[in-house]
């Protein structure tokens, strides 16, 4: 039961990693229709910049601000120039301008502030949380009260705000957006600014229980990822739920078999999920169900 507990409790702070960045994903997605694979370079930026920063001597508050506010501008520059004038593209291309900006991310990275991992202190630094038998941080509270937070703020945000419905309107139609007198252009800089926001505030957050390095963001970008598409890249609510399944998935696996195997066997069986279910109405040979 003890054993159990743990890899809950362990498998929340992990699947809360997977839905900050699978709603930034989305958020990206509801006001673009543009699949971000840069998203998880939010993250990385504004936690090497915080940890560099640390390291040198600023106070942890100024360099926590500055490397939140580079992960927003970071953001908003990567819509403004690299994907604004490129969104008549086929979304499949934009896929791979998003995934070439992250790889040159990470090079930037490398680059500027070298190949070490950064770490900071923890906003809470108290003894862990005792549930039943199992132990959690009050850092790892905090990574999950937030993952849980942000989450129901969104679905709020674009079920019951002029505002959401402003933003999801031109991405499904910027055309008539537009001819409604909706700035599109705008909406599309808030969903990357509050994505870049979101993936900046979360190292905050994640940086002090696992450290960073300058190729963290591609690796949490596709757990993220997997989130946002098992939510059909439009449900942030969807994504809580699909990301912490995948985690306590893999937790487990890894409890009660082997943490070699639980990538491989979670993700193979989303795979196996999803194949299944677009193939649903093919024949065999490809011919389509009446």
């Amino acid at each position: 039961m003890t054993l159990a507990l743990q890899a809950l409790l362990s498998s929340l702070v992990n699947g809360s990693v997977y839905v900050i960045i699978g709603i930034g994903i989305v958020l990206c997605y509801r006001g673009s229709r543009v699949v971000n694979l840069a998203q998880g370079e939010t993250f990385s930026l504004s936690g090497l910049l915080t940890g560099k920063l640390f390291a040198i001597g600023l106070p942890l508050a100024a360099a926590s601000v500055v490397g939140v506010a580079a992960a927003v501008v970071g953001s908003l520059l990567f819509e403004r120039l690299a994907l604004r004038s490129r969104l008549d593209w086929n979304p499949r291309r934009l896929i791979i301008v998003a995934l070439g900006v992250a790889l040159l991310a990470e090079g930037a990275f490398d680059l500027f502030l070298g190949a070490n991992t950064y770490n900071f202190p923890a906003m809470l630094n108290g003894p862990s949380v005792l549930i039943g038998g199992g132990a959690i941080s009050q850092q790892g509270v905090l990574l999950v009260a937030f993952s849980v937070v942000t989450t129901v703020g969104l679905v709020w945000f674009f079920r019951s705000t002029l505002l959401g419905h402003a933003m999801t309107a031109c991405a499904e139609n910027p055309q008539v957006s537009a001819s409604l007198g909706i700035n599109v252009a705008r909406m599309r800089q808030l969903s990357f600014g509050l994505a870049g926001l979101i993936g900046g505030i979360s190292a905050l957050l994640l940086v002090p229980l696992t450290g960073v390095s300058y190729d963290a963001g591609l690796t949490i970008t596709l757990n993220g990822f997997v989130a946002a598409a098992l939510a059909n890249m439009t449900h942030p609510g969807r994504v809580l739920w699909a990301g912490m399944g995948l985690a306590i998935g893999e937790g487990y696996i890894g409890a009660y078999w082997n943490p070699l195997y639980e990538v491989p066997v979670v993700f193979g069986l989303v795979l196996l999920v999803g194949v299944l279910y677009l193939s649903r109405g093919v024949r065999f040979g490809g011919a389509v169900r009446a």
